[in-house]
């Protein structure tokens, strides 16, 4: 939606957003264009530079609310942190620009095979740490082997890749089996090269005696556009330009990322006191766009962010949330919809992959044929919104599951040849509320309201959204099935410690992807980093591990089959409720022309013009 556009803002691609600077304006855009070379910039690999003014300017201040706890590039898995990270560290490869859905060459130009198992790199030519210290293979080893000895999230993504140097620029990353999302992995900040000699020197080591997180939370040792200048606990980072960086020279010389709520952010950039606010709500955003007198800029597009549930499956933490029938009454008792407009400019999700990437249900449903009756309207061509139309897409290959969810809305898994499963995606995607349903599956459950615990970060949004906003409407369409939710807030880092434990019965949270592939999605699968934080094990329910083996061999066209049939599964059988998409906005002052957005590290704070 665009309001009261005083001159043209620039043309938007996915997840790089241009940002007019007159009046207040909301734009509502998918993707833009890089912006120009400025003056002063350095080619890569051409060390060729032109003359820059060198007038200097105050820093660029951004507000944001920090969830990180760390600046350790390979111990901080979180949205503030993979923000910050990727401004200091390079990673050996990165996202276009134009389309972060695609994985291109960083600090390495790379091959893979044809069957995934071998990645073949080579790091560009004058490659160089902050220090002046030249960037080697044995910096590349040494940060992918301390990323697996650590045992995180960054861990848990890259598997058992191994690495063997072939020389000082080359070397070859293989994996057992096909693994066709390692490229767009390894441009996850928290692969961000790192200065081996450095690291060592303040207690870094390959596995959990390393003790350099606290030196890395002060210093940066990388090779990025930017070194921490200060960091000020959980208040404020300030960066500087590494003045050795070769690529595109930045804006701005000097950042400064402060930590502040919502509030806080928009009344500092009404003021001045910041330059871009990075998590207002739907509400917030509009009143500003209402101001007559504001230059300030918002611009939303739609993330790649996912809204879920979570159902503990221990039975000895919660005897309900563990049962299947209870898991159904909460699916079949919410409504969707609903949920999407407490948070304005979100869309319900139709299964754990967002729209934009490979296996999306959204992006293989049929488009509704055309009718002359019933709902639609009379001879204009126009849908019935009730279309039942399906899509059989083909069938994965490598699996054995045989058996099939029962039809819903949104699709089934059927029995296709050779006992392969067939995802059929159908028309409406998402399940509409069903209260007879729910309530009949509740009564099957044995459930007598007692009082279910609904834990969330109070202090942590989603894309700008206030969670309580989310939890006290699932709260109560819940109550209309017969489930008495009670809301359990907490500090974002108690609330998160408790998640990931396993120690949640019931909780609300949302998935950004560490990563542009499906593959990211299968975590949610049982044994894996989200299915276990639900107590989830492998070998608990074999059609899902079947077919998220099934997925995970994917090769090619097959790839969004097999993320369909994965996820129709999903819907029916795990412990995870998919609720919404929500967009992320951005709101600017005066300084600011581009806001460059990245589903994976937010805002790529060296590209801010």
């Amino acid at each position: 939606m665009r309001r009261r556009l005083v001159r043209p803002a620039m043309v938007a691609t996915v997840g790089v957003l241009a940002l007019g600077t007159a009046a207040c304006t909301t734009a509502t855009t998918d993707a833009t264009p890089l912006a120009s070379t400025p003056a002063g910039a350095v080619t890569p690999g051409t060390g060729a530079t032109t003359q820059a003014p060198t007038t200097a300017s105050p820093p660029l201040v951004v507000g944001a609310v920090f969830d990180h706890t760390t600046l350790d590039p390979t111990r901080q898995f979180d949205r503030s942190g993979s923000m910050l990270t990727h401004a200091l560290y390079e990673t050996l490869t990165t996202l276009d620009p134009d389309d972060p859905t695609k994985v291109v060459p960083g600090m390495a130009e790379y091959t893979l095979s044809p069957e995934g198992r071998w990645l073949t790199l080579r790091l560009r030519k004058g490659l160089v740490f902050s220090d002046g210290t030249p960037v080697t293979t044995d910096d590349v080893i040494f940060t992918l082997e301390r990323a697996k000895g650590l045992s995180g999230p960054a861990a848990s993504i890259i598997g058992t890749v191994s690495t063997t140097k072939v020389d000082d620029r080359t070397f070859t990353l293989s994996s057992t089996g096909s693994n066709f999302a390692l490229p767009a992995i390894l441009a996850n900040p928290a692969f961000g090269i790192l200065n081996s000699s450095a690291v060592k020197a303040h207690g870094g080591t390959i596995g959990p005696a390393d003790t350099a997180g606290g030196y890395l939370s002060q210093h940066s040792v990388g090779s990025g556009p930017y070194v921490i200048d200060s960091a000020r606990g959980s208040s404020e980072v300030r960066l500087k330009a590494n003045p050795l960086w070769r690529g595109t020279k930045p804006a701005f010389p000097e950042i400064v990322v402060r930590n502040l709520d919502p509030k806080r952010q928009l009344s500092e950039l009404r003021s001045g006191g910041i330059d871009l606010a990075l998590d207002l709500s739907p509400s917030q955003s509009e009143a500003v766009t209402g101001e007559s007198s504001s230059t300030i800029t918002v611009t939303s597009m739609r993330s790649k962010s996912l809204v879920y549930l979570a159902l503990n499956r221990n039975a000895s933490l919660n005897r309900w949330t563990a049962d299947p029938n209870f898991a159904e009454a909460v699916r079949r008792g919410l409504d969707r919809e609903a949920l999407s407009r407490v948070a304005a400019g979100s869309t319900p999700a139709a299964g754990l992959i967002p729209a934009g990437l490979v296996g999306a249900l959204e992006d293989l449903a049929p488009s509704p044929a055309p009718t002359t009756s019933g709902t639609g309207d009379a001879g204009t061509g126009t849908p019935a919104p009730s279309s039942t139309t399906s899509l059989t897409t083909s069938p994965p290959t490598g699996t054995s599951a045989t058996s099939a969810s029962t039809a819903t809305p949104g699709g089934a898994v059927t029995t296709g040849p050779n006992g392969m499963p067939t995802p059929v995606v159908t028309l409406p995607l998402v399940s509409a509320r069903d209260l007879a349903a729910a309530k009949a599956a509740l009564r099957r459950s044995g459930y007598r309201g007692q009082p279910i615990p609904l834990s969330y970060a109070a202090d942590l949004p989603i894309q700008g959204i206030p969670t309580s906003a989310l939890a006290v409407a699932v709260r109560s369409e819940l109550a209309q099935v017969g489930i008495k939710v009670q809301l359990n807030p907490a500090p974002a880092a108690e609330a998160l410690a408790a998640y990931r434990s396993g120690r949640s019965a019931f909780s609300l949270w949302s998935w950004s992807p560490d990563f542009p592939d499906p593959e990211n999605y299968l975590a949610f699968a049982p044994g894996e980093l989200v299915g276990s934080r639900a107590v989830w094990e492998r070998g608990t329910d074999q059609v899902i591990d079947d077919l998220t083996e099934a997925a995970r061999a994917s090769v090619g066209d097959n790839r969004a089959g097999a993320y369909a049939a994965w996820q129709l599964a999903m819907n029916e059988r795990s412990p995870f409720v998919p609720l919404l998409q929500p967009s992320t906005r951005f709101a600017s002052g005066e300084r600011v022309t581009a806001v460059p957005g990245n589903p994976v590290w937010t805002v790529d704070l060296a590209r801010i013009r």
